[in-house]
């Protein structure tokens, strides 16, 4: 099936479904609301958003609801993609599922770690969406161990079970980095059966992701987990766009922070690390907003191929993000000025 085929009907609903993105007007006036009622109002009334909010009584609704309401939007524009494709691109769209399966995943660990009870997390809304899992045996997990075990039979099982199988200690981090590593392993396989012009995008695209991310966590390691360079080097995830192997090894085994940081810079991606001590609180949407306008840029060069859905997922991502940001600044009072600075949508 040639590209013309394959994306003109696709791209014709993803334009469709773009004016329902939140718009500008929307951000400024929903950082000027008081409440997670009000929130819930506006969303309800004026966006798209009212789609899953019909039937809900927003005067009374709680922060982990709306939350939840508004990624099963996401989860219902997804499927509506899905809907377009078939065949080896309907399987790779599908497998972006695991990423937010993933994400839950991750936050149920340190739940269980934290002595938590794995039966307050049944709400969640992409546990299972790729997986297709029993997901009560998650829910019934007391440790870390019993969440592996209960992921016996997905593809995420593999990855996992050496943990168990080797010295495990039952501690999030090993768990999320093998997760995390998991998710690119598994898209690799699915985009390599697609057709050659969009694995070149796709590697461009998810490389420049995997750069920033690499460097989020090197960071992260040298400054916060005091970790050896050959166990930072293990968790990178080696399929960047600009920064290669033997750069990774060169950021890993850098002998101070200072050092990492001078080698940042001299790369495409110094714009994360800043001297005004911003850097802690602002690198994570700094990465965001950077793939945010990468992606719209290689949308616009790339029109008839696989990017256009891939980044419009990625886009509704970082809208239930910034969604869920304006709603904690509003739990804890931060001014409007303020909290623009922790969303990803430049406005």
């Amino acid at each position: 099936m040639d590209n013309i085929t394959r994306f003109a009907a696709v791209n014709t609903k993803i334009k469709s479904m773009e004016g329902e993105l939140l718009k500008d007007e929307d951000y400024t006036l929903l950082l000027g609301l008081e409440s997670v009622t009000e929130v819930a109002g506006y969303l309800k009334e004026r966006t798209a958003y009212s789609e899953v909010l019909a039937k809900v009584d927003t005067g009374t609704i709680h922060r982990g609801m709306l939350e939840n309401l508004i990624k099963q939007k996401m989860v219902k524009s997804i499927d509506r993609i899905i809907h377009y494709f078939t065949g080896d691109y309907k399987s790779f769209v599908k497998t972006l599922y695991a990423k937010y399966e993933i994400e839950e995943l991750k936050i149920l660990a340190r739940a269980v770690y934290n002595g938590k009870d794995a039966a307050a997390f049944r709400n969640n809304v992409f546990l299972g969406k790729h997986s297709r899992i029993d997901t009560s045996k998650i829910y019934e997990a007391k440790y870390i161990r019993d969440i592996i075990y209960a992921l016996q039979g997905s593809e995420f099982y593999k990855f996992l079970i050496p943990l168990v199988d080797g010295d495990f200690s039952e501690n999030p981090f090993r768990f999320e980095m093998v997760m995390d590593m998991s998710y690119y392993s598994i898209l690799q396989k699915k985009w390599s059966k697609l057709e050659k012009r969009d694995i070149k995008v796709l590697e461009q695209a998810q490389g420049i992701i995997a750069d920033l991310l690499n460097i989020q966590w090197i960071y992260r390691g040298i400054k916060f987990y005091r970790l050896s360079p050959e166990e930072l080097l293990n968790y990178t995830i080696n399929i960047g766009y600009r920064l290669d192997f033997n750069m990774l090894k060169t950021l890993c085994y850098s002998k101070s922070l200072e050092e990492f940081n001078r080698i940042v810079k001299s790369t495409r991606y110094g714009f994360m690390l800043k001297d005004d001590g911003t850097t802690d609180i602002y690198m994570e949407r700094r990465m965001e907003r950077y793939i945010y306008f990468e992606l719209k840029s290689m949308m616009k060069n790339n029109a008839l191929s696989i990017i256009s859905a891939f980044a419009f997922i990625i886009f509704l991502q970082f809208e239930v993000k910034d969604i869920i940001s304006i709603i904690e600044a509003i739990r804890y009072k931060v001014p409007a000025d303020q909290a623009y600075k922790y969303i990803v949508r430049k406005i």
